[in-house]
């Protein structure tokens, strides 16, 4: 149903497509008050998926929103430059990032540390004492091995098994069902072919896998 404003504590999904149509549903599984900000090509389907849809809104409105309290936001954007351009211009005006969307089945050990605007699927396994940086997202079914670190703006997809002591730069993509050896390094901004198998480390910049 579409809305033209939004209730105190709503939550407000900045993004489009399948990946804020997750959000959305996890939050209002979670009892959440949520809506939507999408482009008027999205309207119909999101409206059919479910989720209350504002009208096509400035960004000078959702800044007013949040700045205000009147909501608080999740930043779902699978690209991670938009993802990081998008976070930035919210910050600066808002002064507080997006808030996570964890799945409950996810497990995060009390010494791991997160980052704000993370997104987790269904069972996120983290290891102790491994960092997750800011506006990460890690698909369903994942493992992240002890004391392994991830940077910033970080894709990783589904079934994927990171070893322990790794370290992921910032805006790496790591495709679904790999496997990253213990140890292993991966440079910033270096994708990972889904299915691949890395037991080196992988220069920054690069695609690795076949």
């Amino acid at each position: 149903m579409q809305k033209d404003s939004i209730d105190k504590n709503g939550v407000l999904i900045v993004g489009t497509g399948l990946l804020a149509r997750w959000a959305a549903q996890l939050l209002e599984m979670e009892g959440e008050l949520v809506y939507g900000f999408t482009p008027t090509k999205e309207h119909a389907q999101n409206e059919q998926d479910g989720i209350s849809i504002l009208p096509p809104i400035t960004r000078a409105r959702i800044w007013k929103l949040i700045r205000a309290g009147e909501a608080d936001y999740v930043l779902a954007l699978t690209d991670p430059v938009a993802r990081e351009r998008m976070a930035n211009e919210l910050f600066e005006r808002v002064e507080r990032p997006a808030r996570g969307c964890i799945h409950r089945t996810a497990f995060i050990p009390p010494t791991a540390q997160l980052a704000g605007g993370v997104i987790f699927f269904p069972y996120v396994v983290l290891g102790i004492s491994s960092r997750v940086g800011g506006y990460v997202i890690i698909e369903s079914h994942t493992y992240i091995g002890a004391e392994t670190q991830i940077g910033d703006f970080v894709n990783i997809g589904s079934g994927c098994q990171i070893g322990e002591h790794c370290e992921i730069e910032s805006y790496v993509w790591i495709g679904r069902g790999s496997v990253i050896d213990a140890g292993v390094k991966v440079g910033k901004g270096a994708q990972i072919l889904p299915g691949s198998i890395v037991r080196e480390s992988v220069k920054a910049g690069t695609v690795y896998g076949t």
